[in-house]
């Protein structure tokens, strides 16, 4: 699933029709932004602070771009002439200038080669190729007139770079161009040149198209019936993914790669009075999460670098930071998609041996040749294995489902509660209540088998869940006392406790202060009872003691930056403390 945070303004647009595009910087914090036809300017995406910025008297016609094995900023001007430049370049118009015969379309870095130059007719050639080539090269039209570049990657397999186009002609036909490149020289060998038409049988046309290289290479349309397809250039097959909900595909479609199976889209919404933000999941084919907009920009150019989607709205750069999370309940997403037929035919194999051809608990035999979900076959095995009190028994078990039933849930979480037995606890002390997490006291194996109790405890924070469905369980099913000990040994996990556990865990638990907040809030309000007001303010101070460090963090980030690029900090004589001393004359 995707989340989105909070949209910032990057940076003011000079001119929403001479906007060029966004582009990667030698680090990932930092991006290049190309606001118009003179000016260039790097920002730091943590801060939304700019860092530096070049200005030209000569119209830049392209998205520069920064080429790691020049180590240098590449930037086409006037549409014919590349200038390459230093990060301490304090004038381009003294640059040395590359004139080309032939116009540039545009720039396209390369991860492990030098970056690659895009002719208006279609053409490419590696920049060192093309730079020294200049004068001389002369190419034939790949590109017909009525036909117009709509989107350029450029993707490898083994050791072989490819080129890939996505084409549009006059009549609002697409095409798919791959073509493989030669390794020296950068341009395309047109005798393996392979064109791949876009359609449907039905009466639509596309609205939106992106050309995916990051995790996958593959092609996406999305068509004005809400329908995304893809078309996979390592198989050379089509697919239909699904049906895109809540944008409008009335109107043009602006998409990027998310990662980890999403993409995000830029649209109108489907009451055509606001724009809309989309994450949707390709390979489920349905919409993670939306963020409203107020303004729809037509043909908005998107993009995503570490994290934070980059947007151009009508006078300004947006960014919106994302977090993509795989282990998030499915439930969440119900509602959000459509069944859509597909046209490919899958050939069944109905020689499927009787038993599983996987491994199985015994518990779970018999229910699983009746047809039972893991949802039914989980509520069934786990009371009876609460009720005999095994609890290394029933914590083996626990570990083989992945859909616990949140009413099971709440059960194991009394169960585990009432195996650490903590009516003997005092929540008010909070030092002896932290010995006995950490099992201090007592002979050696007790130590050890409250520490195995604990484990109990420990996997259930860990088990994913519905929000919207496990609080109504939480407040009929657990007691205030139960929620408070929740709380107090959630705080001792996050700040006292020696525990190793990885960003997902920690962010769970943060879900689940928040849920214990929620189903009991009217409990901590009315009940007049001091040991709920001491664990909710010593939960408070964990809270406010853990954004401290995030600003700390904050703070040290740009003298981080400039210790790993190697500046020297600059020392303010305005900020250092001065005296005045008066003479009499």
């Amino acid at each position: 699933m995707a989340k989105l945070h909070n949209y910032y303004v990057l940076c003011p647009l000079i001119d929403q029709n001479s906007f060029l595009g966004v582009s990667e910087d030698r680090d990932d914090e930092n991006v290049i932004v190309t606001l118009g036809r003179n000016v260039v300017n790097k920002y730091r995406l943590s801060d939304q602070k700019q860092i530096g910025g070049w200005t030209s008297k000569e119209h830049i016609t392209s998205t520069v771009i920064f080429d790691k094995e020049q180590d240098a900023y590449v930037g086409v001007f006037n549409r014919n002439t590349i200038k390459i430049w230093k990060e301490d370049s304090d004038n381009l118009d003294k640059t040395k200038k590359y004139k080309f015969s032939v116009n540039i379309f545009k720039l396209i870095p390369r991860e492990n080669r030098s970056s690659l130059i895009i002719f208006d007719k279609g053409n490419c050639a590696s920049l060192p190729y093309g730079l020294d080539n200049r004068k001389t090269y002369e190419s034939k039209q790949l590109i017909k007139d009525s036909e117009s570049i709509i989107d350029i990657a450029c993707f490898s397999i083994e050791t072989t770079d490819y080129i890939c186009y996505v084409v549009k002609n006059t009549k609002n036909n697409y095409e798919i161009l791959t073509c493989p490149i030669r390794e020296e020289l950068g341009d395309m060998e047109k005798s393996k040149l392979n064109k791949i038409k876009v359609s449907r049988p039905e009466d639509v046309y596309v609205v939106g198209e992106l050309i995916s290289i990051d995790d996958n290479y593959c092609v996406y349309f999305l068509w004005n019936d809400g329908k995304m397809t893809v078309y996979d250039l390592l198989k050379t097959s089509w697919k239909t993914i699904g049906t895109v909900p809540w944008i409008s595909t009335m109107s043009n479609v602006s998409i990027s790669w998310m990662g980890q199976d999403h993409l995000i889209l830029f649209g109108s919404n489907t009451d055509q009075d606001g724009a809309i933000i989309v994450a949707y999941n390709v390979i489920l084919g349905v919409g993670s999460c939306r963020y409203p907009m107020k303004m729809y920009s037509e043909n908005a150019k998107l993009y995503c670098f570490n994290g934070h989607i980059i947007l151009e709205a009508s006078n300004h750069i947006g960014m919106l930071p994302y977090v993509l999370e795989t282990n998030r309940n499915l439930s969440s997403l119900l509602g959000s998609h459509e069944i859509v037929e597909d046209t490919c035919v899958e050939i069944a194999d109905w020689d499927t041996p009787v038993e599983p051809m996987f491994n199985i608990i015994d518990e779970v035999k018999d229910l699983l040749k009746v047809g039972l979900t893991e949802r039914d076959m989980c509520a069934q095995v786990i009371p009876t294995l609460v009720e005999k009190g095994d609890y290394n028994q029933l914590l083996r078990v626990l570990k083989e489902f992945d859909d616990v039933p949140e009413t099971v849930l709440v059960l194991l979480l009394n169960y585990a509660i009432k195996l650490v037995n903590p009516e003997n606890i005092d929540l008010t002390n909070r030092e002896n209540f932290v010995k006995y997490c950490k099992c201090e006291d007592g002979s050696k194996k007790s130590k050890i088998i409250l520490k195995s109790k604990f484990k109990v405890l420990d996997y259930l924070l860990e088990v994913t869940f519905s929000d919207a469905m496990l609080i109504p369980h939480l407040r009929n099913d657990l007691s205030l006392d139960n929620a408070l000990f929740l709380m107090s040994y959630i705080s001792y996990v996050l700040v006292d406790s020696d525990k190793s556990f990885n960003a997902s865990y920690e962010s769970k638990l943060f879900d689940w202060c928040i849920l214990l907040m929620d189903a009991f809030y009217q409990q901590y309000l009315l009940t007049k009872d001091d040991k709920i007001s001491i664990v909710l303010n010593y939960t408070q101070k964990v809270v406010e003691n853990l954004i401290d460090q995030l600003f700390q963090v904050d703070t040290i980030l740009p003298l981080l930056h400039k210790i790993l690029s190697g500046k020297q900090s600059e020392n303010n004589d305005e900020s250092l403390s001065y005296a005045i001393e008066l003479i009499e004359i």
